[in-house]
């Protein structure tokens, strides 16, 4: 496979851009585009590593499904037209002598009513197919996937002009936030975090809508620190009758909680360290900005 180091990745709008920004997470590709978010490092989530496992083998499955000669991809492609829109396939193949592509995917079997042979099928693959097409320039693109190792769909996808047309407008719509460093309004707190790091010394007037979220939110807040509390007498009642012991069980045998101690570590403290070499300690210590504490009133 061709380069794909962060660079490249935040240089063009990929396919799985494509399958967030259906997810709903449009500013979140803005941000990692940006370098204002990192690129989630999935080379250790043992799903995705075993989807690259069984790609060959769906490959072959489908091959053999479909009575179509698959060939396996390792380039990237650019759109013709539109060079910041690129992707990469997984196999690629010929139907009545028209090329055809084939997006592999390994999916646990509880998603399995999330798909049907109709088309019925998640946003962010729908998403994926359309933008494979339309980089790589055909109409159809087979949805081949592996359901917990034991069912294979394969889920025809023909792709429109018109919805090629609908994909590139909308991807330029987002590529056009991240050439101009114009995000979004943020999807979740973090975000919001990361965009205003800093408090200002001035006020701003709440809208009708604002003020009634500040009110359910306070409600929502008075409810959870009702529920911690109730948590936190029945952890001490429990804990108090399990004494030393790790296991509670009912009568039958059910295991109804584990109160068990964690392994031994090591650790550095550094207030130990701050006594013994205090000017070493001071010559390590950085100005850190405060962080923005959210409260409702």
């Amino acid at each position: 496979m061709s380069d794909f180091s962060d660079a490249t990745r935040n240089s063009a709008m990929w396919s799985g851009d494509a399958r967030r920004i259906a997810s709903g997470k449009a500013n979140e590709v803005i941000l990692t585009k940006l370098g204002k978010m990192p690129i989630p490092d999935l080379s250790g989530v043992e799903a995705v590593q075993m989807g690259h496992v069984m790609e060959p083998v769906i490959g072959r499955l489908a091959s053999l499904r479909l009575g179509i000669d698959l060939t396996k991809s390792e380039d990237a492609y650019t759109h013709p037209e539109n060079d910041w829109l690129k992707t990469h396939i997984d196999f690629v193949g010929r139907e009545n002598n028209q090329l055809i592509l084939v997006e592999c995917k390994n999916y646990n079997a509880a998603t399995r009513s999330k798909f049907d042979e109709s088309g019925l099928m998640p946003p962010a693959d729908m998403a994926q197919c359309v933008h494979e097409a339309t980089v790589f320039g055909c109409n159809k693109v087979y949805l081949a996937v592996l359901f917990g190792g034991q069912e294979l769909l394969i889920i025809p996808v023909e792709v429109t002009e018109d919805m090629k047309m609908n994909h590139i407008s909308r991807m330029g719509e987002i590529w056009n936030h991240v050439r101009n460093n114009v995000t979004l309004p943020p999807e979740d707190s973090e975000q919001a975090r990361l965009l205003y790091p800093v408090s200002q010394e001035s006020t701003k007037m709440a809208s009708q809508s604002v003020e009634q979220a500040c009110e359910i939110l306070r409600q929502i807040k008075d409810k959870i620190k009702e529920l911690e509390e109730k948590e936190g007498e029945y952890t001490t009642m429990i804990q108090g009758y399990m004494e030393g012991n790790a296991n509670l069980v009912s009568i039958d045998g059910r295991t109804l909680a584990t109160w068990k101690s964690s392994k031994v570590t090591k650790g550095f403290d550094s207030k130990i360290f701050q006594s013994a070499m205090p000017d070493l300690y001071n010559k390590f210590l950085v100005e850190k900005p405060g962080s923005r504490r959210f409260l409702v009133k």
